[in-house]
């Protein structure tokens, strides 16, 4: 059965989409259907989101192809789920999909393999994957050898003052691919996770003039992908 996750804790940074328009409220019909075990009205009620007959902002229509994700994937179509998956993530790579484990493992590795490729492409040679303490794209033979990226050294973060005089505060998650040297490559670097886009030059600015130990797989450095979390706190 599907797990009865509401809808708004899709997205991490957007107001709630319930009750909003008419494409949102569709959007949760179909997931009412779909928990139910109705998967071809779940479907019905999302293709007018999906095809655009109804109008929808980004960020619902991000959620509808995740809903539409699950609808394909527990109707046996896999390649059809990581599509729908890889196409909310390309909208907006900062959704929100852990809960999706909840409704079946499976599922849950689909949306980790699917967001992992938004944030880190498809590099030549291939970069390996350690987000969320990830070490599933390193050979099973090295992984009790696997070290990951860690930070040697960075400019000083300084606090947005617009920010600091609203009050506002968090944490920013930046993602970037590490090369051998120990730097960010240029183009990596995304923001996968911020509280207000504000923060988002000094987080950016921070990882790529950081100096990070690379990754290694047994004595051998290797080009990694990582997310950094940084956090802005106001002193009270």
């Amino acid at each position: 059965m599907i797990a009865p996750v509401p809808l708004v804790l899709l997205v991490v940074v957007a107001t709630a989409l319930a009750g909003q328009s008419r494409a949102s409220r569709l959007i949760d019909s179909a997931y009412a259907q779909a928990h139910a075990g109705r998967l071809d009205s779940a479907e019905a009620l999302l293709r007018p989101v999906l095809d655009a007959s109804v109008p929808s902002e980004r960020d619902e229509r991000a959620v509808a192809l995740v809903v539409y994700g699950v609808v394909e994937f527990f109707g046996g179509s896999d390649s059809a789920a990581a599509r729908a998956f890889h196409d909310a993530l390309a909208i907006r790579i900062d959704l929100k999909g852990d809960w999706l484990s909840q409704a079946d493992p499976a599922l849950g590795v689909m949306w980790l393999r699917e967001r992992a490729r938004a944030i880190c492409g498809t590099p030549e040679p291939e970069a390996y994957v350690f987000l969320n303490s990830d070490t599933s794209a390193a050979p099973q033979s090295t992984l009790s050898r696997t070290e990951a990226p860690r930070i040697l050294s960075g400019p000083r973060l300084s606090y947005p003052e617009d920010l600091r005089r609203a009050g506002v505060q968090g944490r920013v998650v930046v993602a970037a691919v590490i090369d051998t040297a120990g730097y960010a490559e240029p183009g990596s670097i995304k923001v996968v996770q911020s509280p207000h886009p504000a923060f988002r030059y000094q987080a950016t600015h921070y990882v790529e003039k950081a100096r990070f130990k690379p990754a290694r797989i047994g004595d051998r450095p290797v080009r990694a992908c990582v997310e950094v979390p940084m956090d802005f706190r106001l002193r009270r």
